[in-house]
Parts: structure tokens; sequence; C-alpha cells
């Protein structure tokens, strides 16, 4: 298994790599995510899911193959809060800000469909769902095994969390704590991955969380297993009951959560 940190915008971060021999430090690259919240009506749905999957997904393979996104993730919500804004959440990962803003996309969808008109593709797309909102953000840190490229998982718990009014120590707990941890329960098979990401835009006081971790689950029944005590003793041998208990209360002290969901995954491209 390996973990790779990355660098903020602002400040070069050194994270320790958790003691395993089978761990490694990665670059430090920019990587970037901008996820975008739809809507689809339940009449639409099928439309939807045609469009999203037999219709972009040949770009996104596109995009991918031409070095603008390194990879693209499609959810559906599998558990969200009561009368949730969006049913839907696509995520592409980029390793350069720029290409961010739908870098040749117009070039890229005229060449796949040639046929067809450009404005009639977009408003086939635009029929079918309501963009709620998109958000961008910036990856903290990843714990994945050694054969993966990104974090992937048939189900996702999302939580979002606001570190505002807390002690500071998030990115410590998240990191330096709970990375020890998670990295025990990628050993474990219980994740696939697992990753923290800030929230880079939109900010401002009006965000309702400022960073997210994800838990990249194979199987549904895996979100059922604890990460406690039991395996904080694994991931930290050496520390005393009362040294893990004082970092699962610092790490309460550090943050609130915002919400949390499970997503699940219906396609993708560039994790294989």
């Amino acid at each position: 298994m390996k973990k790779i940190c990355l660098t903020s915008l602002f400040t070069l971060l050194f994270f320790a790599l958790y003691s395993s021999s089978a761990s490694a430090q990665g670059s430090s690259n920019n990587l970037y995510l901008k996820v975008d919240y739809f809507k689809a009506p339940s009449d639409q749905i099928g439309n939807y899911l045609h469009v999203e999957q037999e219709l972009w997904k040949p770009v996104h393979q596109a995009r991918l193959d031409s070095g603008i996104i390194l990879g693209w993730s499609f959810y559906s919500t599998f558990v969200a809060e009561p009368d949730a804004a969006y049913n839907y959440i696509a995520v592409n990962v980029f390793d350069d800000f720029d290409k961010i803003d739908y870098f040749g996309l117009n070039e890229i969808v005229a060449e796949i469909y040639p046929e067809k008109d450009l404005s009639q593709f977009y408003e086939q797309t635009r029929a079918t769902r309501e963009v709620v909102r998109t958000e961008i953000w910036q990856i903290n840190d990843i714990i994945i095994d050694d054969n993966m490229k990104l974090p992937i998982g048939n189900y996702i718990t999302k939580n979002f969390f606001d570190s505002r009014g807390g002690s500071g120590d998030h990115e410590e707990m998240e990191l330096d704590f709970w990375g020890g941890i998670h990295k025990v329960r990628v050993d474990q098979n219980i994740l696939n991955s697992w990753a923290m990401y800030s929230l880079y835009y939109p900010a401002g006081d009006a965000r309702h969380y400022t960073y997210s971790t994800v838990d990249y689950y194979e199987n549904l029944s895996d979100l059922t297993i604890g990460a406690g005590l039991e395996l904080a003793r694994i991931a930290y041998p050496d520390a005393s009951d009362e040294e893990l208990n004082e970092n699962f209360t610092r790490t309460s002290q550090s943050r609130s959560l915002y919400k949390a969901e499970i997503w699940k995954l219906l396609d993708s491209v560039g994790y294989d």
C-alpha cells in the first residue's frame, strides 16, 4: 500500500510516513476535484443516465486520453439528507487548475459526435437534469493500494466537516492520527482507499463545511465495521489506551460533522 501526500496551494505540507514497511511517500503534486451535484427529476432519470453514461462517458474517456483529466467518476446518492437537493454527483480529477473549466470540450465533443449540432447536444443534456452546484476541492492526502491510481470504491461515505471554531488540529488529527487507522483498514481490506479533501471553492463564511474525508468501500457491508480503539491499537501498538482516547477527544474538538452521506458508484473512467 502506498500513501501519497500532496501540497496545499499556499503552504507546502510535509507529512510523516506512517510506520509500515509497505508505505511510501509520493511526489508533491497538486490535485483538484471538480464536483458537480445534479438533480434529475423522477421522470427524466432514465434519460439522464443514458446521457451521462452513453453520451458523456466517451467524452470523458477522450479527455482522459488527452491528459485533461486524471479520472471521472459518477455517483448516485444511496443515503443522503432528507429532501436532498441532488441525487447524482460527477467528480472530475485534475492536476492542472487551468484545465478545470471545460478545457477543449467543444473540440472533443465535435470529434466524437461529428454528426451532432453542439448546441443541441448540450441542450439534450440540460433537459435531463439541473446543475445544483459545483465545488472545487483540493486533495490533502490519499491512502491507496499500490495497484491503484486514485481512490475509488463501489460505495463511499462522504463526510462533510467544518473546522471553523475547532481547535485547529483537524489536519494533524485526520492525517497523522486517523491516517494510521485508515491504513490499517486498507491493509485489512475493510477500505479500498481513503482521502482527505479541503474545499477550495466556494469560499467564505457562507460555506457549511470546510473539508471532507471519504471512505471508499468495495462492499456495502464493510461500512458496518467500526474504526475505533481496536484498530487504533493495531495502528499504534506502542501507545496506551489513554493516549489513544486522548487523540479521539482531540479529533472531536478539532471539527464538527456537518453531514455524512453514502454514494454509490455508477460509472467511471481512469481508475483501471
